[in-house]
């Protein structure tokens, strides 16, 4: 278990901020919204490049995008596009255009699927602010997958894997390569335009470095939380044993705020979910 707080009067406050962070319209999709199709883009762990590999300008009005591979297959095969339906195609990083088909096939050679979709409109999505990123230690099991859907649903920018002296599970890279797919469809899903930064495992020490960043420990022995007012905050969740004592020494004498984000004792999971919404909604 991890990450409690004190009964103390307010604190179901930060339960309808999560609420309202989740009923956001720029988080939450629209009821009958278009399919989504994701535009890749060059990528390195821990680095989000903003160039897309479409060419500059191809998701202007009167472009044609051509998308191919396992999109293309998804949007023909499973959701049952065809010429004249629309889509949505977003590069992850603020761009969606609204997209008409045009012209659907199959490569005789190597099988794949692509199709050929008019620009109808297009727009530009700021991030959320302020900026949000959970670095936590990683669950054990599927629910690390279960962490970055929630928090890419409350709008959090970025996660990364964070070492500590009870963590239990190390994270390897091909999980965290996987773990940025996951992040591509958890953003198509939720609705949000920035697919959230998947970022390679860290240290506590760098954590709390955090250079005109405002680093929040969650933590049940901490001041319940209150906004800072910082456009970049970073928010720190430690494993299912919770932060050892000296953990928690070393982050309040480098700065670091020690935070309680709700009365109950939460796991990791939620407890990551949670801190992030309250963050995002008060600042």
């Amino acid at each position: 278990m991890t990450h409690s707080g004190p009964e103390r009067p307010g604190a179901a406050k930060g339960h309808e901020c999560v609420e309202k962070a989740a009923a956001s319209p720029a988080l939450v999709p629209r009821k009958g919204d278009m399919h989504r199709v994701y535009v890749e883009r060059e990528r390195t762990m821990g680095h989000r490049a903003e160039v897309a590999r479409h060419e500059a300008g191809a998701m202007n009005v009167g472009a044609v995008l051509r998308v191919s591979g396992e999109e293309a297959k998804h949007a023909i095969r499973v959701k049952r596009l065809d010429v004249g339906d629309r889509l949505e195609v977003c590069d992850g990083a603020g761009l969606v255009a609204r997209c008409a088909i045009a012209q659907t096939g199959k490569e005789p050679r190597t099988g794949e699927w692509w199709f050929e979709a008019n620009v109808e409109g297009s727009r530009r999505e700021e991030p959320v602010r302020p900026s949000v990123e959970v670095w936590s230690a990683v669950p054990k099991g599927d629910k690390v997958e279960q962490m970055i859907d929630g928090l890419s649903q409350v709008g959090a920018a970025r996660w990364r894997a964070l070492h500590s002296a009870r963590s239990v599970v190390e994270p390897r890279e091909g999980k965290m390569g996987r773990l940025a797919r996951h992040a591509v469809e958890a953003m198509k899903q939720c609705g949000r335009a920035w697919v959230l930064e998947i970022m390679e495992a860290t240290s506590l020490e760098e954590a709390l470095r955090g250079e005109g960043v405002d680093v929040v420990v969650a933590d049940a022995s901490g001041e319940r939380y209150e906004a800072s007012g910082r456009r970049e905050i970073r928010v720190l969740v430690g494993p299912e044993g919770g932060w050892t004592k000296e953990e928690l020494a070393r982050a309040r004498a480098s700065g670091a705020r020690v935070c309680a984000f709700w009365r109950h004792v939460m796991r990791i999971v939620v407890a990551a979910v949670v801190a992030a919404g309250v963050v995002v909604e008060r600042g």
